[in-house]
């Protein structure tokens, strides 16, 4: 027998040896079983590929945002769906809402009350946005306080959105109630791009990245001013939501001098968001999509590269996969597997390496199964032996009980001939059979 036929018989006898124990152990697997599907359940490593992403309205800094990210999805082979909403507000209220399919978006954790964001999670800030407050400073002069703005026609953004929220916010505190205020409409930010430049209105307040379309418009349009929040550091310290940045003179237009001189912006942060109960993978995949957006962007203006995704508003809770991926990074098994596959076994690994370290130690115990399962049929025919040798030791038979005896050796003989040998126990198995054949002398010759 060459050494690749041997090895080849003793894994087939493991096998078998292992496969007798499984039919006499029949509760133990059962349980075994159980809890193994109990822990794949529990881990659960195969998402759902759909992502359904809210944003804003068509062609919003949120819109191609979420257009850029579903390209890098995609490319993992997700599925990703963008869903054109009414703003921050209703993004919220659709995935605090069972029965709707969306399953991620943006939002303002400024614009949101604590009881409408049990249902979900923030993966962490994806960039700043100003709250620009842009007025015709040809028809009403400088504005330098907010309740000077306030006797003036204001434009909002639609009752739903983060902007409407974020402007009722900060006039609060003020003592300004905008919706007693009849000088405070509520409209599109389109309307109100337009209706500011016509004259319609004296000034609109929203929030948005300085990138939106909308936004470069009015910030190049001739007798339009920004609004320089000089207080805006104070604001800040009132909401963890808040910071504050600066926009450089000439940092729109250095030919046109737009801005002339430095403006204080008042600023919070868009939060990535999804229901709580979106698979762990797919959360790793968008904040992977995330910060490749943020490495990759062109033309980035308030951020650094590489500064988000962070957790910057702690007013939506964090998400565990988030806060492990901020503390620890992404798993280094995603440059080689897949999103799905790489995600399951940075939650799995550590919870696997625990089973090894307590079932090797006790493989080790028993690693020749086939050894055991033999040993362990022979040992009853071990003890009928010995029980053999004592009664015709310690008794005078009569012939009939020596038949007897000879008949029971000889069912003891064919029973082992019938069993199979496993390999590397054949001289175990004929020093058994010699004791057989030793004893059935002894009984004959007296």
């Amino acid at each position: 027998m060459n050494t690749l036929s041997y090895i080849k018989h003793v894994i087939h006898d493991e096998l078998r040896a292992i496969k007798e124990g499984i039919k006499e152990a029949k509760l133990l697997t059962i349980v075994f079983v159980l809890v193994l599907i109990s822990l794949l359940v529990y881990l659960r490593p195969f998402p759902d590929r759909h992502i359904y992403f809210l944003s804003y309205h068509p062609n919003s800094d949120w819109s191609v945002l979420a257009e850029s990210s579903a390209k890098i999805l995609n490319a993992n082979g997700l599925q990703i769906e963008v869903i054109h909403t009414e703003g921050a507000i209703d993004n919220v209220a659709r995935l605090e809402d069972p029965q709707d399919k969306a399953n991620a978006a943006f939002t303002y954790g400024a614009a949101l009350d604590g009881d409408k964001i049990e249902e979900i999670y923030s993966l962490g800030s994806i960039g700043y946005e100003p709250i620009w407050i842009l007025y015709n400073k040809n028809k009403i002069g400088e504005i330098k306080t907010l309740s000077e703005l306030s006797r003036h026609k204001v434009g909002l953004g639609p009752t739903k959105s983060g902007s409407y929220r974020i402007a009722k916010m900060i006039f609060r505190i003020m003592n300004i109630d905008i919706n007693d205020n009849s000088n405070f409409k509520s409209d599109s930010m389109i309307a109100n791009q337009e209706k500011l430049k016509k004259g319609e209105l004296d000034a609109v307040i929203f929030v948005s990245t300085i990138q939106d379309s909308v936004t470069q418009d009015l910030l190049k349009s001739p007798n339009i001013a920004i609004f320089d929040f000089k207080n805006a550091p104070a604001f800040a310290k009132q909401f963890n939501s808040f910071v504050t940045l600066t926009l450089p003179a000439d940092s729109i237009s250095i030919n046109q001098q737009i801005p002339q001189k430095d403006a204080t912006l008042l600023a919070t942060t868009t939060s990535l968001v999804v229901k709580r109960s979106m698979h762990p993978d797919l959360q790793l995949a968008i904040l992977m999509s995330a910060r490749d957006n943020n490495r990759n962007a062109p033309d980035l203006f308030f951020a650094k590269r590489g500064e988000f995704p962070a957790y910057l508003d702690p007013s939506i809770p964090i998400s565990p996969v988030a806060e492990h991926f901020y503390d620890y990074g992404p798993p280094h098994a995603m440059r080689y597997l897949p999103y799905w596959l790489a995600g399951f076994m940075d939650r799995a690994w550590l919870l696997f390496l625990t089973i090894f370290a307590i079932f090797y130690p006790l493989s080790k115990l028993n690693a020749r199964f086939r050894k055991f399962r033999f040993t362990l049929k022979t040992i009853p025919h071990y003890k009928e032996l010995l029980k053999i040798e004592r009664e015709f030791q310690n008794n005078q038979l009569s012939t009939l009980e020596k038949q007897q005896m000879l008949e029971r050796l000889d069912a003891i003989n064919t029973s082992v001939i019938r069993n199979e040998v496993p390999i590397g126990e054949e001289s175990a198995y004929f020093f058994f059979l010699n004791a057989i054949s030793l004893l059935k002398r002894k009984i004959q010759n007296t």
